[in-house]
């Protein structure tokens, strides 16, 4: 129903009068009276009786009367709440990638000191899906581990990390030939630190073995001991 119709149909309630009505809406007369009929015909009953000293509600006249009010006093509470807050409210759904992910407990703590009222839901995904995500506005924002580059996306620098090699016991580390040909663990294959480890063992005229992707930190940690592989991670995870 066009919240237009109900403000016409409002108005030459309370006037009484379809000429009065249209004078205070500076509307012409014949467009009052259209959007009276089209609304008549759209909730398929009249609306007004009409006579000669002007126009009467109907039972079911009298009943959208009593909701338009209300549905007009809802809306105008509605606007009052939104621009009287100078708070943030409400909920918003934030992404991350599973490596970005390390740092958000710190962060979201922070938000959520600064703004009480705000419900944070947070998505873990692939970088890809995340990109596809704000794009389509299902979720507000996202933390990824590097840069985007898209004309329709704002990104801010967060923090700005520091990455290091994570080694079992068992592997001698005598610079960069000791991985080369290693298996690198690792959280999700899109991983901006896997692209930068690529590149520098290119550099070298180095390459990676095989490449094991894991779901959760805990699970690729407990590889990483177990001698299966290494990892490239955050310094500031090492420092946690």
């Amino acid at each position: 129903m066009d919240i237009g119709l109900l403000r016409v149909f409002q108005a030459v309630a309370e006037e009484g009068s379809i000429s009065k009505a249209a004078q205070s809406l500076s509307y012409v007369q014949s467009n009052v009276t259209a959007r009276i009929q089209q609304l008549e015909q759209e909730l398929k009953t009249p609306l007004f009786y009409r006579h000669s000293r002007g126009i009467t509600l109907t039972s079911a006249g009298q009943t959208l009367l009593e909701y338009t009010v209300r549905i007009f006093k809802l809306l105008d509470e509605a606007q009052q709440a939104v621009l009287d807050s100078p708070v943030p409210k409400g909920s918003i759904m934030v992404g991350s990638d599973t490596t970005a992910a390390v740092r958000l407990p710190v962060i979201l703590s922070a938000y959520r000191s600064c703004y009480p009222d705000v419900e944070v839901q947070l998505q873990i995904c692939r970088p890809s899906e995340l990109i596809d995500a704000v794009l389509q506005h299902t979720v507000q924002g996202a933390f990824l581990d590097g840069p985007v580059e898209h004309p329709e996306i704002v990104q801010e620098l967060v923090i700005n990390e520091q990455l290091g090699l994570i080694i079992p016991d068992s592997m001698d580390y005598e610079g960069l030939q000791s991985i080369h040909g290693q298996t690198l663990l690792m959280l999700n294959a899109e991983c901006l630190y896997r692209m930068r480890l690529d590149a520098w063992l290119r550099e070298e005229g180095l390459r990676l073995g095989k490449v094991m992707e894991f779901g959760t930190m805990e699970g690729l940690m407990a590889c990483v001991r177990a001698g299966i592989g290494f990892a490239v991670l955050p310094i500031s995870y090492f420092r946690r």
